[in-house]
């Protein structure tokens, strides 16, 4: 099940929509920020049309509009002179006003939840940290929801209000943030957490997780995590439980049955 409100308040489940049903929804109340913007912009269109090819499907705008629309969302997500850039191509534009542009195209429909998948990654850490404030202002202004899918723990320390770690396609713990970062119970979110350098402390090695991430074309049964797990036990060899362990803390593990 994939449950999600839609913007009058219906509670739809995603996966059982038609291909039209779900259309409807997609790239208009789910919007998404592609990890790689250089792939995610047509380099045969300009950045404008990107806009009205996004906004002709959902709503009656004509060009005219759609473009006027395109101009104060580039504005909106900081980009110098929008009048000019709306007319660019992509490579005419750096990495930062490319990744900004695909958050302006994303919001021009001005959706119910916003997922940014590594919207960081392939920028410097100045631009990185404009970008997370970027996405932070805009999501307060809109009133969105945000899904930020990283494996930058400092940025979830940053951005994030709650946090799914997953471990092979499975969520294994969920936390508010701070609960997370404090307590961690799952074995993988350990180890995790410990492979992140303190600045406070001299390092003679960095910890890594021992093993090797399972495939997923046949993936193992039970806890995918096991087999690098220094807690592993033949129950893990079953699908682990769901475990309360805490006010809004979620631990999927054998390791804490009958503890919730």
């Amino acid at each position: 099940k994939a449950y999600f409100r839609r913007r009058n308040g219906e509670v739809v489940d995603l996966l059982s929509l038609s291909d039209e049903e779900i259309r409807d929804i997609r790239g208009n109340e789910i919007a998404y920020v592609f990890q790689d913007p250089t792939s995610a912009l047509d380099p045969l269109y300009t950045i404008g049309h990107h806009f009205y090819e996004t906004m002709i499907d959902h709503r009656k705008i004509d060009k005219k509009n759609a473009i006027q629309h395109a101009v104060n969302l580039l504005k909106e997500t900081l980009i110098p002179s929008p009048e000019s850039r709306v007319k660019n191509y992509p490579h005419e534009l750096s990495g930062g006003m490319r990744q900004r542009s695909v958050i302006a195209i994303g919001l021009s429909n001005n959706p119910v939840l916003l997922i940014a998948d590594e919207p960081t990654t392939n920028l410097d850490v100045t631009i990185q940290a404009q970008i997370l404030e970027l996405i932070k202002d805009l999501q307060a202004k809109h009133g969105m929801s945000v899904i930020l899918i990283t494996h930058n723990l400092g940025v979830v320390a940053e951005v994030a209000h709650r946090v799914y770690v997953m471990y092979a396609g499975k969520i294994v713990e969920e936390a508010p943030v701070e609960e997370l970062f404090e307590n961690p119970q799952h074995p993988y979110t350990r180890l995790l957490l410990r492979t992140v350098p303190d600045p406070t402390k001299k390092i003679e090695k960095l910890e890594s997780i021992p093993g090797t991430v399972p495939s997923l074309i046949n993936p193992l049964p039970g806890c995918r995590f096991r087999d690098r797990c220094p807690f592993a036990s033949e129950k893990c060899l079953e699908e682990p439980p769901m475990v309360e362990v805490g006010e809004a803390h979620r631990v999927y593990c054998w390791l804490h049955a009958g503890k919730g």
